[in-house]
This record gives structure tokens, C-alpha cells and sequence, in this order.
């Protein structure tokens, strides 16, 4: 049975939302590697809800935002990445996000061209890579730190 569905963010999201973006854990790789403000969250959430590539998760059982998934623009390059809760970490859900992901977003996006980012310090997230079967291509760093590149398989 499905655990989780892609949904559009509504206004009653907020707080769930505020819990992912303000918590210390889950924006360790994101963003400026920091927890947002109230005023930045607000910024993000706003923005998020007109957002057409990334995709808000639901927990079919309790209503409750799980997190985000899909592709935004960084620096003028299409980039691929999730945020989740750190209440559904553990729970095989950011796999599952990722494939319901890809498999909308191929019917759009050549998704070889497709920036996928991992810190060397992640190591939760490349298991996640290593689970879809997605492989390195490359060292590459960003203004935060090293890591690589992966390629996304469908």
C-alpha cells in the first residue's frame, strides 16, 4: 500500500512545512546549510506553492507534509534534490519520493542533464543513490563543501 502521495501545498501545510525548513538536522546539506528564519520560511513557502518541478509529499495516514522532491533552478543549471522531515527519516520514504519523482518529472525533462549534488559528509542521501541505482560521475564542490555528482537512472 502507498504511504505517501504527491500533493499541493495548502495553507494549513504551513506548520509542517516550518518544521522542515527551521530544523537544524534536515537542513544540514540544504540551502545555506542552515535553519531558515520565520520571515525566510514564509519567502519559501510562498515561492513553493507556485513551484511547477518540485513536488510536496503527503502521508496518506495522518495528512502531514513529509517533505519535498523534484527540480528547481541554481545558477542557471536544473538541479535535483529532496528535503525531508527528520520525523520520517529511516522510513524508506525519501526512496520513494525520489522514484515517484523521477518517474513524473521523465515525461518532461531529459533527466541525464540533471544536476544531482552529494556532500561526502551525506551519507544518508547516497544510500538513497546507491539504492535507485543512480551512480557517481564525478568529484565535484560547491561553496559549502565536496562531494559528487550522480547520474539519475529511471
Amino acid at each position: 500500500m502507498n504511504k505517501i502521495v504527491i500533493t499541493a501545498l495548502c495553507d494549513s501545510d504551513r506548520h509542517d512545512v516550518f518544521d522542515l525548513l527551521q530544523d537544524k538536522q534536515a537542513m544540514r546539506f540544504l540551502g545555506p546549510r542552515r535553519p531558515l528564519t520565520e520571515s525566510e520560511s514564509e519567502a519559501w513557502f510562498i515561492k513553493e506553492q507556485q513551484a511547477e518541478n518540485r513536488f510536496a509529499f503527503r502521508c496518506i495516514k495522518t495528512n502531514e507534509i513529509v517533505g519535498f522532491c523534484g527540480i528547481t533552478l541554481i545558477d542557471g543549471e536544473l538541479d535535483f534534490g529532496y528535503f525531508i522531515r527528520s520525523k520520517f527519516w529511516g522510513q524508506g520514504l525519501t526512496t520513494l519520493m525520489c522514484k515517484l519523482t523521477v518517474l513524473e518529472l521523465s515525461q518532461t525533462f531529459e533527466l541525464s542533464q540533471v544536476k544531482v549534488f552529494i556532500a561526502n559528509d551525506n551519507v544518508g542521501s547516497q544510500k538513497v543513490a546507491n539504492k535507485l541505482g543512480w551512480s557517481r560521475k564525478c568529484e565535484a564542490k560547491n561553496e559549502f563543501e565536496s562531494g559528487h555528482l550522480y547520474q539519475i537512472r529511471i
